[in-house]
């Protein structure tokens, strides 16, 4: 049943180094809500890998890992080992990471907060996927946050906040991203059949909405697949620290998407079709 958007009462800020950083598990997105949800009043968090594993909705597996299969305790380890090199935790004992072995560490909130570059996701978003249960193994949760903070990461926001399409408006990007399985995959470290399956799922949640851009011939009459639309269908905004909802006055997805479509078909013609 799809979600109905909610006022959020916390989020978190996915920064497009992690989300880009495709030689690392999807549980980095995981692992970063665990490091967001669980910091303490002197911006510490206290962690362990069982808890970790079993925070984000999995059971902790230690059967044998491999280079081409690693089981999930080695995914977490080189994710933490990663945000460790990388500046989101400022101490961190991996000799000590082992099974329910607590360790603490100081977060560096530049990172884990930053103020450009990131895709927001909020809480009842993340709830929706945590409580996903799917019929094919290999999609996991992690998969599906990771897909959705890229969508967001890099949707296209005007800056003006004119979204009922004035002359103004209209001469700005429409909020939408889009994209191939493909290319997506590329960029997040999955293949294009897992994009597909995930974009299925965030649909069905109600998420996310897109539309695929139909074929084409070039000028040299070459056959062309076309991109994607993913677009959202609501809009939450930040205003004097609260958050609101955006009316059908202020965005409509039905409307962002004609522009979308528009643009793309514009895009497109003056690529292919001018001389």
């Amino acid at each position: 049943m799809p979600v109905t958007p909610q006022i959020p009462n916390r989020y978190i800020k996915v920064s497009k180094e992690v989300i880009l950083a495709s030689t690392l598990p999807e549980h980095r997105i995981s692992i970063l809500a665990y490091l967001n949800h669980n910091q303490t009043w002197d911006e510490m968090v206290h962690y362990s890998p069982i808890y970790m594993i079993q925070w984000s909705g999995y059971k902790a597996n230690w059967r044998t890992s491999t280079k081409d299969k690693p089981n999930i305790y080695d995914k977490y380890l080189l994710c933490m080992n990663w945000y460790f090199e990388n500046g989101y935790i400022l101490d961190f004992d991996s000799d000590k990471y082992l099974q329910n072995n607590f360790q603490s560490s100081f977060l560096n909130m530049e990172k884990l907060i930053p103020d450009k570059n990131f895709g927001i996701i909020y809480d009842f978003e993340i709830a929706a996927i945590m409580k996903y249960q799917s019929s094919y193994k290999p999609l996991n949760k992690s998969i599906l946050l990771l897909l959705l903070s890229y969508i967001r990461a890099f949707t296209w926001t005007r800056t003006n906040e004119i979204t009922g399409h004035s002359e103004k408006s209209k001469k700005d990007k429409p909020e939408i991203f889009h994209s191939n399985f493909e290319a997506m995959g590329g960029f997040l470290g999955m293949n294009r059949k897992m994009v597909s399956r995930a974009t299925t799922v965030l649909e069905e949640l109600g998420l996310i909405k897109t539309y695929r851009m139909p074929s084409y011939k070039d000028k040299e009459s070459n056959w062309r697949t076309d991109d994607i639309i993913y677009i959202f269908p609501y809009k939450i905004l930040l205003n004097n620290k609260t958050f609101r909802i955006c009316d059908n006055d202020e965005y409509d997805w039905e409307r962002e998407l004609k522009y979308g479509i528009q643009y793309l078909f514009e895009r497109r013609n003056k690529k292919f079709y001018q001389e």
